[in-house]
């Protein structure tokens, strides 16, 4: 009968034998690349003390997959975007504040929304005599809370004009519950709540990080679904149940409490804030829809698909800040599918396309930039 030590070695070599396995089996996904896990993608981060991590400031990278390649440049101030020195007096700046939707690395930054709002606008109004600057605050997994936190302690100082808040109807509710606690004690010290918050987004950004966890999770759900099966239903889809749980509709009282917070931030500078709604895919692409909704009927789930927008809707109504909802003008386009990248919930070019002229309607309308008959 083999001795515990022996026991204890023979697990001690197996395990040794997995790390190396996995050790090798990352190495080789990460020179291929092609995830947010890929080293030339996670180059772009660094550790933040109370927003738990945030772009780096003149990080650089060359993002490749199989559906998009493009150049990634942050600059010093930790955004996405060309060098920003101070505002002249003609300029009129507009940050826009969100998550990947905003980032969005899977287009140039010329073809981003941001950009060709800011092209539109110089174009529509350059009789004003104003000159437009559309800054892209977006960050890679970032929700209402850090939204906030990044807006306070970071991007405040560029001195914008609108602020304007992406909100994505998907899965900002959940993101706002689970990072609630910081807003209370953003550092995070000697708090269990936040400690559990900061769990939860380390095992998120580690999954992210390794190309061997995010192989072996599309596996899980590839599996799934040949066995007609659907685990759990995903955060992603919670605020599309018939009936909200618990944790988004706190988690949309916390994006409204965050959406107030950086109006109050803003408006202590003297600018103006706006909100702006995006959609899931699946919400303007029928085929995903129906491949969704057969998925989880096979757990006994059924969704509603556009609940999650009605609900932030009826969680912002009321508030000083005006909304835009995207997901009407989306929809109304002649191949709405084309406006998402088929493995990413991304914005494809027109998508992006489609949004600035959203956008710009949305400011004229709202007064938060008066329209052309009122300009000088």
């Amino acid at each position: 009968m083999p001795s515990s030590t022996s026991r204890r070695s023979r697990w001690a070599f197996v395990t040794g034998v997995i790390v190396c396995q996995f050790a090798v089996f990352e190495a080789g996904l990460r020179l291929k690349g092609g995830s947010e896990a890929a080293a030339e993608f996670q180059r772009l981060f660094t550790p933040d003390s109370a927003i738990g991590y945030r772009l780096k400031p003149g990080a650089r990278s060359h993002f490749k997959t199989a559906e998009f390649e493009t150049d990634i440049s942050i600059n010093s101030a930790g955004v996405r975007d060309e060098e920003l020195g101070p505002k002249a007096r003609d300029e009129r700046r507009i940050l826009v504040l969100g998550d990947s939707l905003v980032l969005a690395v899977q287009v140039q930054v010329h073809e981003t929304f941001c950009r060709r709002l800011e092209d539109r606008l110089n174009r529509h109004y350059r009789a004003s005599g104003i000159r437009y600057r559309v800054i892209n605050g977006g960050v890679q997994g970032y929700g209402p809370v850090e939204e906030y936190l990044f807006f306070r302690d970071v991007v405040r100082t560029l001195d914008p004009d609108i602020v304007l808040v992406a909100l994505y109807a998907a899965n900002d509710a959940i993101e706002a519950n689970t990072s609630a606690a910081r807003l209370s004690n953003p550092s995070g010290a000697a708090d269990p709540v936040v400690a559990g918050a900061t769990t939860y987004s380390w095992i998120r950004r580690t999954v992210r990080r390794s190309m061997v966890l995010q192989v072996v999770r599309l596996r899980l759900v590839s599996l799934a679904e040949r066995l007609g099966r659907a685990a759990d239903v995903s955060p992603a889809l919670r605020t599309y149940l018939p009936v909200a749980p618990t944790d988004v509709t706190d988690g949309l009282a916390v994006t409204r409490d965050c959406v107030d917070r950086i109006a109050a931030l803003a408006t202590e500078r003297g600018a103006k804030t706006a909100a702006v709604l995006l959609p899931a895919r699946f919400q303007v692409n029928d085929e995903d829809f129906g491949h969704l909704a057969t998925l989880v009927a096979s757990a006994g789930v059924t969704l509603d698909r556009n609940a999650a927008t009605a609900r932030f809707r009826a969680a912002l109504n009321g508030s000083a800040v005006p909304l835009l909802d995207a997901l009407p003008g989306l929809q109304a386009q002649k191949d709405p599918a084309r406006l998402f990248f088929r493995q990413t919930a991304h914005f494809t070019l027109r998508g992006h396309e489609v949004l600035a002229e959203q956008i710009e309607r949305f400011l004229v309308s709202s007064r938060l930039i008066p329209p052309q008959e009122d300009r000088p």
